[in-house]
């Protein structure tokens, strides 16, 4: 019988095909490219990889390559060291050097969805919500399911 182990013990296993050796970095910078980038930036790019010379030590920096949408490649041109100094603060060290562009059309939106547009309650829902949850007993609960029923019921269709 084997015991639990953490997920986190599993994970360079499983990714180790996908994101290579640098595959942590790489991942960390994938899971924040909105923060990092910033929203235009972020919405108008996507990173492909980070390629490190061939002789690996501590001062070695990498290369990002970075698929941008053609229509925008001029302007990040303008915005390249500021993205590379972004980079690296996020990192804390510096870890990359320069950025590679490569014209795609095809690049994934990676803008926030729209908020929801929500409509006020009229005075029979917010009644009809607070019958539903006059029954719970315990305050913060009753709290959260008004509060869901309330998001749901205002949902403009």
């Amino acid at each position: 019988m084997s015991k639990p182990r953490p997920i986190a013990n599993l994970v360079p296993a499983l990714t180790k095909d996908i994101l290579g050796k640098k595959g942590m970095l790489f991942g960390k910078m994938l899971a924040e490219w909105r923060h990092i980038a910033g929203e235009d930036i972020a919405a108008n790019t996507m990173p492909l990889d980070l390629k490190y010379a061939k002789k690996l030590d501590q001062k070695s920096q990498a290369v990002l390559h970075l698929a941008v949408r053609s229509a925008y490649a001029l302007e990040l041109s303008y915005q390249k060291s500021l993205l590379i100094e972004r980079l690296n603060v996020f990192f804390g060290y510096p870890a990359v050097k320069d950025i590679k562009m490569v014209q795609q059309t095809n690049i994934t939106s990676n803008k926030k969805p729209a908020p929801v547009k929500n409509r006020p309650l009229s005075l029979p829902e917010e009644q009809a919500l607070d019958e539903m949850v006059r029954p719970i007993q315990e305050n913060d609960l009753q709290i959260a399911l008004k509060n869901l029923g309330k998001a749901i019921t205002s949902r403009k269709s």
